[in-house]
């Protein structure tokens, strides 16, 4: 009986150290990081940092390598666009990638509707603003009126 618990010892003692990793202690602790190859900067993974004078954004992924993103252009956008700078240039990433207006013109017989709206980098509408130019031509009004010499409509401009 003695050496039956002598022999499951033994077994259990020569089990557990072959389960055990063959690596160092400082191997299986030790810190995994990425490096930025512009800046040198050493990321660990999951750290975000925006590099100074640019606007891009760099991460260090679970796999060991570094992402970048960076301002695009939208795409799909309607209208007349055109960039507008950012009002922030030492902000990070996305605060410092600039904003896209659209203007957009629909013409009726009542008057002119314009549409202006702003979009960020990624698309995503951030405002919008709407005008309309009304023509009001009293002549139109009264037909029935006698003729009278041609008077020029008055234009309003309203902000809706």
């Amino acid at each position: 009986m003695e050496s039956a618990k002598l022999l499951l010892i033994g077994f259990i003692f020569v089990a557990g150290s072959r389960a055990m990793p063959q690596y160092p202690s400082s191997y299986r602790y030790s810190q995994q990081y990425c490096r930025d190859t512009l800046t040198g900067r050493q990321l660990y993974v999951g750290e975000v940092f925006t590099r100074p004078g640019q606007c891009v954004r760099v991460q260090c992924l679970g796999t060991l390598r570094v992402w970048e993103d960076t301002c695009k252009v939208p795409v799909g956008l309607k209208g007349d666009c055109h960039e507008l700078p950012p009002t922030e240039t030492d902000s990070v990433y996305p605060k410092c990638c600039p904003l896209y207006e659209c203007k957009t013109f629909t013409s009726n017989p009542e008057g002119e509707l314009e549409q202006t709206n702003t979009y960020d980098h990624a698309g995503n509408l951030r405002k919008s603003h709407l005008t309309e130019v009304i023509i009001i031509n009293k002549d139109r009004l009264a037909p029935n009126l006698p003729e009278r010499p041609t008077v020029q409509p008055t234009v309003r401009k309203y902000s809706v």
